[in-house]
């Protein structure tokens, strides 16, 4: 996880900012150990880069459709743009250093088992959370040996006109995207997104049924907490002018499948079969 291999990298008391890889980003800095309270620093320093917005210049667009932007504010940026919904700190003393480091992750994916996925059809505004979602595992075979990475990508390897459809045992979430030239970890990065933002767009509320005709297909195949293994291929097509992309899971989830249990955050995780230990931070069971 992002948040293991930050305090990997912080152990060395390095900065971390050109460590970090998509979509995570990062904001570090170094504090005074002499009888330090981390929960103080912590404290001073989310404030202090939240509170850089009132001292520096915003550019502003000169269209309706732009975004502002504020060069001289990168840790404000980190944690204001609106992608970014989910946040995990970590620090170390630093022994054979005179200050300590302390280091924040920042990540616009994967809120949903710890209740801080948006739902517009919820009460409080966020999704409930969920009990005993599982980590998706990457599946290169299936119990029966076929290979489900290669299925995914021959799914897609020829630029189909029409959808391709799923490998048996697994459902599908496709996408076409009228660039070509996109990088794969660009065009992947746009399509989870997609999918994923099929919650907030038409909403789940408390019940968490799933129905076909609900909207959110794209979003229940990788929400599913029965879910543990997938695979996703990307596919440049210049004679299309398009970019495609797919991604398998497993178990299928079905009309009138819980989309996921809900309760306490990996309270489900040691009645699983086999038993799963709740991840750091707290939210999937691995």
């Amino acid at each position: 996880m992002a948040y293991k291999g930050l305090q990997k990298i912080i152990s060395s008391c390095d900065i971390p900012d050109t460590s970090i890889t998509s979509p995570y980003q990062s904001i570090a800095v170094r504090f005074e150990k002499k009888n330090c309270n981390i929960t103080s620093q912590a404290k001073v320093a989310l404030y202090a880069w939240w509170s850089l917005i009132k001292y520096v210049v915003v550019n502003y667009p000169n269209n309706a459709n732009g975004s502002p932007s504020v060069p001289a504010a990168p840790q404000f940026i980190r944690m204001a743009t609106g992608n970014t919904t989910a946040f995990a700190c970590t620090y170390d003393f630093c022994d054979s250093m005179p200050k300590g480091i302390m280091a924040c992750i920042f990540n616009d994916i994967k809120l949903l088992a710890s209740g801080w996925a948006k739902d517009p059809k919820a009460k409080s505004g966020y999704a409930p959370p969920g009990k005993q979602m599982k980590k998706l595992e990457y599946a290169c075979s299936n119990t029966g040996g076929a290979n489900i990475a290669e299925a995914t990508y021959k799914a897609i390897e020829q630029c189909p006109a029409t959808d391709p459809t799923s490998t048996a045992g697994y459902s599908m979430n496709f996408l076409r995207i009228k660039n070509y030239k996109l990088s794969q970890q660009d065009a992947l990065k746009q399509a989870i997104e997609k999918w994923w933002g099929e919650l907030g767009e038409k909403g789940l509320g408390d019940d968490t049924t799933f129905h076909d005709n609900s909207g959110i297909k794209s979003f229940a195949n990788m929400a599913y907490d029965q879910a543990d293994k997938f695979a996703c291929a990307v596919q440049n097509c210049q004679q299309s002018g398009e970019t495609l992309v797919a991604c398998q899971y497993s178990p299928v989830i079905a009309d009138g499948n819980k989309i996921y249990e809900t309760g306490k955050v990996c309270s489900g995780c040691k009645k699983l079969n086999p038993a799963r230990k709740c991840s750091n931070p707290a939210g999937l069971c691995e």
